[in-house]
């Protein structure tokens, strides 16, 4: 081949990298081929099985086209499970000498249902009416679940006995590229802040990373707790398996199912559940989110079920709200050094609201004071990196207020009339000191921001600094701030480290209220916390228990006044 390149260079004045730039050519067109074969098989596909669904439907009107689609795509189920199963024991090398017999056997059992929960999550994603209907309670589909148990068989199973199940579907356009999206979707840290509030502790264990420097055929197993921000509210707890399939070039497919379910009816669990993921010409993802799950319904507080049932609480919308909320956020900031701070600080201190009404945080935390119709007290030791050490009591409540959760929301960030219901902070100043939208739509509340603000301490207002995130979508919203001091504040503005700073936040999470009868209104749940310097659990007073009452209490009251002037009703 060098004899033959120098030939063709001194004859012809051909470039001596002429071999390599047309190899890359052949290379390129073949690339190109395959992918013009992968969309005319796709479509050669399609088109088999609408021709058998109209042969079928021929010989048996009495059965709708969607009837008969779907029983010939359980029929060729059978062979593509055995030809995955196959690929994946050779692509992966799960055998038994490298991995052990036991985890080789329990892989081998994970991967069984892997092509399962796929199919019948591609399926749920592809199919519509009359398997989809549109909800009634905001935005989103829910499962007819009679024409799912006809044309599904239990992927995991009969259903636990006595659980109830829930399933919708939503979709959204985010600002992110496939690839990227799916490799948040495979770390734990980069899952959880990206669903904010809605994940509370996270573990994983990968089975595998996938194949050829990609995330197909990835495996992970993972135990999470997800959580509607109550202290009414028992988190669900799922153990899983997420399985990341590169269906088709531009398209991905990320399924979760329950593994290890047990007898525990504390756990949820997860039927074939995730997103379906196109990549869009714009670098943006088309996302179709889809949550089924079942659990037991005694477990959940009478005021929540609605919530629970309509798939608000806990279904497909609610993951599409918050991510579009984190990605619209995150897009146009990215390189704002100061930006970047505040965003970081103000994710913390709503995870750690979140985590102190959810209980879902690592802290360990003892209970106080848990009366029926009173706040729940709770304390835990404290110490920060400034040396400040004591007790940290929190208080957390929940209550039904007669108002939609948007309307309550707008009208608690109206500064004029946070003196009405805010018992800490009781004037704010007009004008913000620094604040950036959580949204591109103007006519949104979504922000954080840092306000000017006078406190009473020892009788004198005194001039403090509040961090505060507000956020509300079709699901909830949630009002979060925290007093911070001048080098926080300038910290944050020079875009330092504020993993370090110390923050007591307090905060409403603010969801819609769905009552047997048809009652409206919101669930509004209300939290503080409390520092204690220089002081130890034990020697918690009646006093320091009565305080936070008191906290809560007036707090409500506001509340209900803003929305109705008339009522000066507590707790």
């Amino acid at each position: 081949m060098g004899s033959l390149s120098k030939c063709g260079n001194s004859r012809s004045g051909t470039p001596d990298n002429f071999p390599i730039r047309a190899n890359e050519e052949v290379v390129a067109q073949q690339e190109q081929e395959r992918h013009e074969n992968e969309i005319l098989k796709q479509q050669n596909e399609e088109l088999r099985l609408q021709n058998l669904a109209m042969k079928e439907f021929l010989k048996n009107p009495h059965k709708s086209i969607f009837e008969h689609k779907i029983c010939i795509e359980n029929a060729r189920l059978k062979e593509k499970i055995r030809a995955m199963t196959i690929q994946y024991n050779q692509s992966y090398g799960l055998n038994e000498t490298r991995m052990g017999i036991d985890m080789a056997i329990q892989t081998k059992s994970y991967l069984k249902l892997a092509p399962y929960a796929m199919d019948e999550l591609f399926k749920l994603g592809a199919l519509n009416d009359p398997l989809w209907n549109k909800s009634t309670h905001g935005q989103g589909e829910t499962l007819d679940f009679k024409l799912y148990e006809w044309a599904f068989p239990p992927c995991l199973g009969p259903k636990p006995h006595g659980f109830v199940s829930e399933a919708s579907r939503a979709k959204g356009v985010i600002p992110m590229a496939t690839s990227d999206f799916v490799e948040a979707l495979f770390n734990a840290d980069r899952w959880r802040d990206m669903f904010g509030g809605m994940i509370g502790r996270c573990t994983t264990k990968v089975i595998s990373n996938g194949a050829r420097g990609s995330r197909n055929g990835a495996l992970l197993l993972m135990k999470a707790e997800i959580q509607v921000i109550s202290s009414f509210m028992p988190v669900r707890v799922l153990n899983f398996i997420r399985y990341v399939n590169k269906h088709a070039e531009g398209l991905w497919v990320v399924v979760d199912y329950s593994v290890d379910f047990g007898t525990d009816r504390r756990l949820t669990r997860r039927c074939p559940s995730g997103c379906i993921l196109q990549s869009m010409p714009n670098g943006f993802t088309k996302v179709t989110w889809i949550e089924h799950t079942e659990y037991d319904e005694q477990l959940i507080h009478e005021n929540y079920r609605g919530l629970i049932r309509s798939g608000v609480g806990f279904g497909a919308q609610r993951w599409v709200s918050a991510l579009l909320g984190q990605c619209k956020c995150i897009a146009p900031n990215l390189f704002e050094s100061t930006t970047r701070c505040l965003r970081s600080l103000a994710q913390r201190m709503r995870r750690m609201f979140c985590a102190t009404v959810c209980l879902t945080g690592w802290e360990r935390w003892n209970l106080v004071a848990n009366v029926p119709g009173r706040p729940r007290i709770m304390a835990r030791m404290y110490n920060d990196f400034q040396g400040v050490s004591g007790v940290v009591m929190s208080a957390t409540h929940s209550v039904w207020i007669a108002a939609n959760h948007r309307h309550l929301f707008e009208m608690m960030l109206i500064k004029d009339l946070r003196s009405v219901w805010d018992v800490l902070c009781h004037t704010i100043a007009t004008r913000d000191m620094y604040s950036f939208p959580l949204s591109q739509d103007e006519a949104n509340f979504n922000c954080v921001s840092i306000l000017d603000s006078n406190t009473l301490q020892a009788g004198v207002y005194q001039p403090l600094m509040v961090l505060q995130e507000a956020s509300s979508d079709t699901t909830g919203s949630l009002i979060v701030y925290a007093i911070v001091d001048t080098p926080t504040v300038a910290l944050v503005m020079q875009g330092g480290d504020s993993s370090r700073v110390g923050l007591l936040p307090i905060g409403f999470s603010i969801v819609p209220y769905h009552g047997e009868s048809g009652e409206s209104g919101s669930m509004v749940t209300v939290g503080f916390h409390r520092l204690l310097r220089n002081q130890v659990i034990s020697n918690i007073t009646v006093e320091n228990i009565n305080t936070l009452n008191r906290l809560v209490a007036e707090t409500v009251r506001g509340l209900k006044m803003l929305v109705d002037p008339l009522n000066e009703e507590g707790m």
